[in-house]
């Protein structure tokens, strides 16, 4: 068989397939590897206990594996083709291939890209990673064997770290380009120091271990999940690519902010959400100021903005951009929330399986009334649920205050335990529980349809 490193290392639908593949096609990450002459078939072995099934009729190139890859090609039917060439004789010789083999070359085909398809995918990765990719799986690596160190020795030794092994480790993941991770390591030091620090601890050390994994395996996930990993890691797209892609037309209600600082990087940062009138879409605008510049936008909670949102890509897009927009004086008359805590569980549920790294969902719950039992409060939802409000900060106060016992929609952040409270509306009232006083009257007014 006319079978080269050069013809295979051609059908690699982009350099980050080759490479994985190269590390697969050691025999070692292989189960078996068997050939009858004309067929070539192997059970590769994951970073789980899942074995991959791949099979290739090296008569007229067809190949298939059961990995579900979106690529084709998959890294696994390259490392078996790479086994083929370099280590053909520590390969099982059968009089005739198993069973599965047969029916897996039955199933349809992935689309083998093009020559052109691959080039052009090729110069985008290239363009949008350049080196890179290869420090931050490197990077990824590291964190990995860093996480299990963690467990090994045990979280009761985590008191005991100077907050320079965080930093230090912290330096690293900046050095292999993991941004993102950085940021969640040099939390560590404040996490280890709460009450309930070994839980909240154990939760980011779990999700990071997962991300790590999940970077391994980047190529084999689904487009929207490859962008989550991607930016989980560090990898910002810039406003320009945003803005280049298809957006949503609608009238945005400014239903709640919440604001912050970094006094490590001397940076202040406003969370903006929006609800779309036809749409009934979420929105998150992200706006950062460094020092004392202020903001280039002011966002008023309870004001209407007609405008075009663009998504950013990813598992469950949430993030968004305007790409134009203008102030609005008409009513606004979208949906006036979940009608139970229930539907809101189901809709947290279904966004936290398409992202599981998902850290703030917004939660707009209508007809819901605050009780207080003793220092706890909650919003009780019309059959009796109830849902924890974040002891931290005013907005609890504020919420007592504005609602005097009365059922109101409450909209605010779910992290998975509490809602951090953002904004209630009353009427056609929309006030803001947190931030700076706004002046009455002027952009606290919203209007809901029935």
């Amino acid at each position: 068989m006319n079978w080269t490193y050069p013809k295979i290392t051609a059908l690699a639908p982009n350099s980050l397939v080759l490479e994985k593949a190269m590390n697969l096609s050691s025999p070692r990450r292989w189960a078996s590897i068997g050939s009858d002459g004309g067929m070539l078939w192997g059970e590769c072995k994951s970073s789980g206990d899942r074995h991959y099934h791949t099979a290739a009729n090296l008569a007229d190139e067809s190949f298939r594996c059961d990995c579900q890859s979106r690529y084709h090609p998959c890294r696994h039917i390259l490392a078996l083709l790479l086994c083929f060439v370099k280590k053909n004789h520590q390969i099982t010789l059968a009089e005739a291939p198993p069973h599965w083999v047969q029916q897996l070359l039955k199933t349809p085909p992935g689309r083998l890209l093009t020559a052109e398809e691959r080039a052009r995918n090729e110069a985008e990765r290239s363009r949008r990673f350049g080196q890179r990719l290869a420090l931050m799986e490197q990077g990824a690596r590291e964190l990995e064997e860093w996480l299990q160190d963690l467990i090994r020795h045990g979280l009761s030794a985590i008191d005991e770290q100077p907050a320079a092994f965080w930093d230090g480790f912290a330096a690293r993941m900046v050095d292999a380009k993991l941004g993102g991770v950085a940021r969640r390591i040099r939390n560590f030091k404040a996490l280890a120091g709460r009450e309930e620090g070994f839980e909240l601890l154990l939760e980011e050390m779990s999700e990071l271990y997962l991300l790590a994994q999940s970077f391994k395996q980047l190529e084999s996930l689904p487009e929207g999940l490859q962008e989550e990993v991607l930016s989980q890691m560090g990898v910002n797209r810039k406003r320009e690519e945003i803005l280049a892609f298809t957006g949503i037309s609608d009238t945005w209600l400014v239903v709640g902010q919440a604001e912050g600082e970094s006094e490590e990087d001397n940076l202040s940062y406003r969370r903006t959400w929006f609800l779309g009138e036809t749409s009934s879409r979420m929105a998150l605008l992200l706006d950062f100021s460094w020092g004392r510049q202020g903001y280039d936008m002011q966002w008023a909670v309870g004001s209407s903005i007609e405008g075009e949102l663009v998504f950013y890509p990813g598992a469950f897009p949430l993030r968004a951009l305007f790409r134009n927009h203008r102030f609005s004086n008409r009513p606004f008359m979208g949906k006036s929330g979940y009608a139970t805590i229930s539907d809101f569980a189901r809709a947290y549920a279904q966004a936290l399986a398409a992202n599981p790294w998902l850290q703030a969902f917004p939660c707009l719950l209508a007809e819901a009334t605050p009780v207080m039992d003793k220092e706890q409060v909650w919003l009780v939802d019309s059959a009796g649920n109830k849902i924890p409000v974040s002891s931290e900060g005013p907005a609890r106060w504020n919420l007592l205050a504005v609602s005097g016992g009365r059922r109101l929609t409450a909209f605010g952040e779910w992290d998975g335990k509490t809602l951090n409270l953002l904004s209630a509306i009353m009427g056609e009232r929309v006030m803001a529980l947190q931030g700076r006083p706004q002046e009455p009257g002027k952009t606290d007014i919203g209007l809901f349809g029935s």
